[in-house]
């Protein structure tokens, strides 16, 4: 019987640490990540919407991409983690490309391009593609507050029982 106890406490643990902490609230990290998720979004349709114009940025954004790859990989994991699954995340990310499939608003191919730019000269550092989509006003649509305070994780609360 202590095995077959044991055995359920495990696995009540390892879904506590497979679903976020909060799924509420948006914590600082998980809502960057979705800013610089939400930034190459946009810049990735804008790049295809331009790429016939004068004002073409393709092979820039392509090399953002590449550049940026580490970085963008870290808010993909962050938005995972905060949507708990794969699923969540991935019909996330379809209501994100779908709303720049609809257009950027006030931003012409010349403004995106400079946009580009910007990111291109970040050489991949998160912290400043993390700025650029926050000087860019990415403000993700988001369900769900951002958290305030001290949010405590799935192994902090089990620790404290």
């Amino acid at each position: 019987m202590g095995i077959i106890n044991k055995a359920l406490a495990a696995a009540a643990a390892t879904a506590l640490l497979a679903s976020p902490a909060r799924a509420g609230c948006w914590t600082d990290a998980a809502y960057q990540a979705a800013q610089v998720r939400e930034l190459d979004t946009m810049l990735m349709v804008q790049a295809l919407r331009c790429r016939k114009t004068s004002a073409s940025f393709l092979s820039e954004y392509n090399r953002f991409v590449q550049v940026s790859r580490p970085a963008l990989l870290k808010a993909n994991a962050a938005l995972k983690a905060h949507f708990g699954g794969l699923n969540a995340y991935d019909n996330y990310m379809t209501t994100v490309a779908n709303r720049y499939g609809a257009g950027t608003g006030d931003l012409d191919c010349d403004d995106t391009a400079s946009i580009v730019r910007a990111a291109v000269a970040t050489k991949g550092s998160s912290e400043a593609l993390y700025r650029l989509a926050a000087d860019a006003r990415m403000e993700p649509a988001i369900d769900g507050s951002r958290c305030r305070g001290v949010t405590k994780g799935a192994l902090n609360i089990a620790a404290n029982r």
